[in-house]
């Protein structure tokens, strides 16, 4: 006969008279094995079996508390789902820094014990293995065994124990027994495990590259020798793990803190009153913004740790110097990306993170990021560490952005994208490494769209455009206004203005001189290079100020006109539709804010006709009848502020000043005059009824010039989204309920 563990059934056995052996043995039975028995005559000789079965459990409805068993000897769920009734148990991935004992620059989750009592609370999971008696209780069989083995989704994906991490127990200090520098399985003995044992368990790193689902399976195997042979398994447990999203922040998340680095500029100055600017306007913001300071220069020199093999070793990229030596490198923006991650917590609340994307860069800011940001507050992951990709200018996190929550509307239907889509720029000349595209790829929230930003030197999508907040429209996924740089606004812009000040300074800064009732004025340089100018200047045809980036010839204002104008608007208008085809954006949606650019490099390729402005003309006029960024073109800098490279905070926008055209006006009693970009923009962003205030800060020495700005310079944290209160349903505070299942 058969019988079920957990199912209580009798049965009589009819048996001859003679001298009888009683074996019975199965998956889950206590095995009987009794020989001798006698039977002479009519008797009742009853056996009471003993079950005992081990299961294995993980939240895999994510409440916060471990759930009954799964169906024995098959995988439970069948697959991860997500929605209000998704299943399979979200693992945290443990990138913070709780135990400051540990190797410098290295997280929790690259070393192989529990960091400490917060590293339990906030840093890690739960499974449990259960041990369950039904019938007289008696000891364990000692030839049972118990195996615990995480398993691969796909044959495509690295071996699972480089991915997930399972510790011997619950304490502080316990040791992986699953995980990178073990192996993919561990066998618990019975004794240890008793009557229930739970182990914490940690994700070692996001899905992305080898690991494009995030997800792995998680087996128990029990063993009992006398049914199926020894290290054969009698039945099986297995649940479905995966591990929690990165979620990139957009600009609707409320700031609670900024940082900058302290930067030392070739004079011998440094960006000190730039900070202390920046610090007066985030205290003033609201909420008010903390700022802290990065010191590359002073930072201790770190090794990043990537996993080769089963030992984690220090990463060099090649050409690089590891570790990267202490110095200068303001770049904030560039070094890392920012964002989160949350998981199921007790009790039905979200446990969050704040964890940075380390980018694909090689300086001396990555130094105070291992050092000082990689703490318990924020965590730090890289996805291209111990890659071979190059070290490229394309994998900044100034070529990386999120929009806020948009959705795309076909005669299909709807897509919605409530936590925004990541975009960057990624062509011919500026590349994004395969390694962080295939992590950003894989989180699956904030599907990628491709920009194409060869058309910049540097080539960083922040160079171009910015989202900021508008709270007006009732349509949660329209709260927002996209800035865009202009050429043509800002040579529009100067046209009107002309014929009442023409002689008005621009790429000047303007000192008011009290005693004559005037202003001073100082050239502003590139390069060395005095670019000051009126307004008649620059739309007159004499020659331009700096020289063409291949020839060391002059150029013309005309010709530098023409090509802003019909070249780069061009190509900036093209990286709008694509955003058109990404989501729904109207014009009306866009404010161009007037930029004017400048060719700072020569693509020295042959040209193609097609990518001539003007394909009558006679020739390519030196790059200037090329569309910027293709063969036998340029590459731009900002020649005025870029005002679109700007730091959005919660209620202010901190704008480089453009150094645009200085209106006097002596009629202001204050400041006797205006800027006609800043004025331009501010008006545009007066227009969103409690918008963000305008604060332009002179960064021009500090970033301009080295071609960035304040965007550039500076990173923050901000709240996780509060999709619960924007799209007015419970179901839209966590992804993993948001997301459709």
């Amino acid at each position: 006969m058969t019988l079920t563990p957990g199912v209580a059934e009798s049965h009589e056995f009819t048996i001859d008279n003679g001298t009888w052996r009683l074996r019975v043995n199965g998956a889950g039975f206590v095995p009987i094995d009794e020989q001798n028995i006698v039977v002479n005559g009519d008797g009742l000789n009853a056996k009471d079996l003993t079950v005992i079965y081990y299961t294995l459990h993980t939240d895999r409805n994510r409440d916060g508390a471990v759930d009954g068993a799964g169906i024995i000897n098959q995988f439970t769920p069948p697959a991860i789902t997500f929605g209000v009734h998704g299943q399979g148990a979200i693992i945290p991935v443990n990138c913070n820094r709780d135990d400051n004992t540990i190797t410098a620059g290295y997280a929790d989750n690259q070393d192989d014990k529990v960091n400490g009592n917060n590293d339990l609370a906030s840093g890690t999971g739960r499974i449990e293995i259960r041990r369950t008696i039904a019938g007289p209780v008696v000891g364990v069989p000692a030839a049972w065994e118990l195996k615990l083995k995480v398993i691969r989704e796909t044959l495509a994906d690295d071996e699972p124990e480089k991915h997930i991490r399972i510790f011997d127990g619950m304490l502080q200090d316990s040791d992986e027994m699953i995980g990178p520098e073990t192996d993919s399985f561990a066998r618990p003995t019975t004794a240890d495990v008793g009557a229930s044992k739970i182990y914490a368990i940690e994700a070692v790193r996001f899905a992305g590259r080898n690991f494009a689902n995030g997800e792995c399976g998680l087996v128990l195997s029990v063993i009992q020798p006398e049914v199926t042979g020894p290290d054969t398994t009698t039945y099986w447990y297995a649940d479905r793990l995966m591990v929690a999203r990165w979620i990139g922040n957009h600009h609707l998340q409320t700031v609670s803190d900024l940082y900058v680095a302290i930067a030392t500029n070739d004079d011998g100055s440094d960006n000190q009153l730039f900070r202390a600017a920046l610090g007066n306007a985030a205290g003033a913001d609201n909420p008010a913004i903390t700022v802290t300071p990065g010191d590359p220069e002073n930072a201790q020199e770190i090794d990043i740790p990537y996993l080769n093999g089963n030992v984690w070793d220090d990463y060099a990229p090649a050409g690089q110097t590891a570790p990267e030596p202490a110095g200068d490198d303001r770049w904030m923006r560039d070094t890392v990306v920012a964002g989160y991650s949350s998981w199921p917590g007790n009790n039905n609340a979200a446990l969050s993170k704040n964890a940075f994307m380390k980018t694909h860069r090689w300086g001396a800011l990555q130094n105070w990021v291992f050092e000082s940001l990689l703490s318990a507050d924020v965590g730090v992951f890289y996805p291209a560490a111990g890659s071979t990709d190059d070290i490229v200018s394309g994998n900044s996190g100034g070529n990386i952005a999120v929009t806020p929550p948009v959705k795309k509307t076909t005669l299909a239907g709807t897509t919605s994208y409530r936590f925004g889509r990541i975009y960057y720029g990624h062509n011919q000349e500026h590349q994004v490494d395969r390694s962080s595209r295939d992590f950003m790829a894989a989180q699956n929230m904030q599907a990628p769209i491709v920009l194409d930003t060869d058309w910049l030197y540097v080539g960083h999508v922040d160079e171009m455009m910015t989202f900021v907040p508008d709270p007006n429209p009732a349509d949660p996924f329209k709260k927002w206004k996209l800035l865009v740089a202009s050429p043509a606004e800002a040579y529009r812009l100067l046209t009107a203005a002309q014929g009442a000040h023409g002689s008005a300074n621009m790429l000047k800064r303007p000192a008011w001189n009290g005693g004559n009732n005037q202003f001073d004025y100082t050239d502003l340089e590139i390069d060395g290079t005095p670019v000051g100018a009126t307004i008649n200047t620059f739309l007159g045809n004499g020659n331009a100020p700096l020289d063409h980036p291949e020839t060391g010839a002059s150029y013309t204002y005309e010709q530098l006109r023409n090509w802003n104008i019909h070249g780069v608007e061009a190509v900036i208008a093209q990286n709008i539709d694509r955003l058109k085809m990404a989501f729904d954006l109207a014009d009306d949606d866009i404010i161009k804010v007037p930029v004017i650019f400048y060719p700072e490099d020569y693509i020295d390729e042959p040209y193609a006709l097609l990518d001539m402005l003007d394909p009558t003309a006679l020739d390519d006029d030196d790059g200037f009848n090329i569309y910027p960024g293709v063969d036998g073109g340029f590459q731009c800098g900002a020649l005025t502020g870029d005002m679109p490279n700007m730091f959005v905070g919660n209620t202010r926008l901190m704008i480089p000043k453009p150094y645009g055209p200085w209106i006097v006006d002596l009629t202001d009693n204050v400041n006797h005059g205006y800027d006609l970009f800043e004025r331009d923009l501010q008006q545009k962003l007066a227009a969103i009824v409690n918008g963000p205030t305008c604060v332009f800060i002179d960064d021009w020495v500090d970033y301009h010039t080295m071609l960035g700005e304040i965007h550039c310079g500076t990173n923050e944290v901000r709240s996780p989204y509060d999709g619960q209160t924007a799209f007015g349903n419970a179901r839209y505070g966590q992804w993993w309920t948001a997301v459709d299942a």
